[in-house]
């Protein structure tokens, strides 16, 4: 944290405009001091007494949560400085915004719902360094749009968040754009350190795992490959599994197409074709079962927000496997595929592309 000598003039002109029911949006790329500034205005809002809740969507490189996730907490107290307690999770199940365009709009504005239900005085959101290009410029847009925050603190090194900020000026009227230069202070971090960061989180959440057995018929399986029909039965898949002499472990099937989760599935265009002609869909998926393991999810229940996280490890008929430090399964209704891969040390290992 700065010094009080090093706090920058912009920085403390904030903090007194800052007022009950204020939402501050803070934006810039990566390594421009978004996380300091934004440490610097919960100290600060503490300080004085004021409650102030904390939106984390930076999923790559989070300060409260766990990678992969859009978090948020609430402080009012040096305790709650010390040990942030996480209100929520919402699961995105990658380390970036790429391909999760929708996912990172909707987490963010069902985050800041969240916590404003905590009645804080102040919410401060922080975001990804995705700032470049016209899908930059318009998931930024539209987060704006649905949180309708009342100050958008912009850091930048030039003039690369200008697109969106000239954008943001004339869309909304009583919006108060703050344009900040990066921190003196702020030291750019590598690839590698980046990657340590989110490894040493991982390695910390996942290390009281154990696997846990959960019952197909219990739950929804969501993302990715699912959710594009209804679950096959067991029978049917039994049937199938002997016709083609391949050991078919899960299926949907909807009007149009279907999707087929195996085990040891041979020559796959083959298989697919065969299958295709005997169920008459016109688009058949075949996944092998070892193209999934290792993914990360989101285990949820009500609400589209998540208990925790977990990695998948395996299925047997009826039955999905998944390493996770929650320990009651009870209430997990939707188990939400990412696209990052995690061995149980947390080590990334690779991404499935879907």
């Amino acid at each position: 944290m700065l010094t009080d000598s090093k706090v920058p003039r912009e920085w403390l002109s904030i903090m007194e405009d800052l007022r009950v029911g204020d939402i501050v949006f803070v934006l810039g790329a990566s390594d421009t001091g978004k996380t300091t500034l934004i440490k610097f205005l919960i100290n600060e809002c503490v300080k004085k007494g004021k409650r102030i809740a904390f939106v984390d969507s930076d999923i790559g490189q989070t300060s409260i949560g766990l990678p992969t996730t859009i978090s948020s907490s609430v402080f009012s107290s040096i305790e709650d400085l010390k040990s942030p307690k996480i209100n929520s999770l919402f699961f995105i199940g990658s380390t970036s915004p790429h391909g999760n365009l929708l996912q990172m709009a909707v987490g963010v504005k069902k985050t800041t719902e969240s916590v404003l239900r905590q009645r804080p005085e102040v919410v401060v959101i922080d975001t990804t360094g995705f700032v470049h290009g016209p899908a930059a410029t318009e998931l930024k847009y539209q987060k704006i749009s649905l949180v309708q925050p009342s100050h958008v603190i912009a850091i930048q090194r030039e003039a690369e968040l200008e697109p969106l900020l000239r954008l943001l000026s004339n869309s909304f009227e009583s919006l108060r754009i703050i344009r900040l230069n990066p921190s003196l202070d702020v030291r750019a971090r590598s690839f590698e350190e980046r990657l340590a960061n989110r490894e040493r989180r991982f390695a910390r959440y996942f290390s009281r795992s154990s696997i846990l057995k959960i019952e197909l018929g219990n739950v929804s399986l969501r993302r990715g490959y699912f959710g594009g029909g209804l679950p096959i039965s067991s029978s049917r898949l039994y049937e199938i599994s002997k016709i083609f002499g391949a050991d078919f472990l899960y299926g949907e099937e909807g009007k149009d197409e279907a999707l087929f989760i195996v085990r040891s599935p041979g020559y796959i265009p083959a298989l697919v074709s065969k299958v295709q002609g005997f169920i008459q869909k016109s688009s058949i998926r075949i996944v092998p079962l070892g193209d999934l393991e290792g993914v990360i999810v989101g285990l949820g229940n009500k609400g589209g927000f998540v208990l925790g996280l977990g990695i998948f490890s395996g299925m047997e008929e009826g039955v999905i496997s998944i390493l996770t430090p929650l320990r009651d399964v009870s209430r997990v209704k939707t188990i939400t595929f990412g696209t990052l891969k995690l061995e149980p040390s947390g080590k990334e290992v690779g991404k499935l592309s879907y």
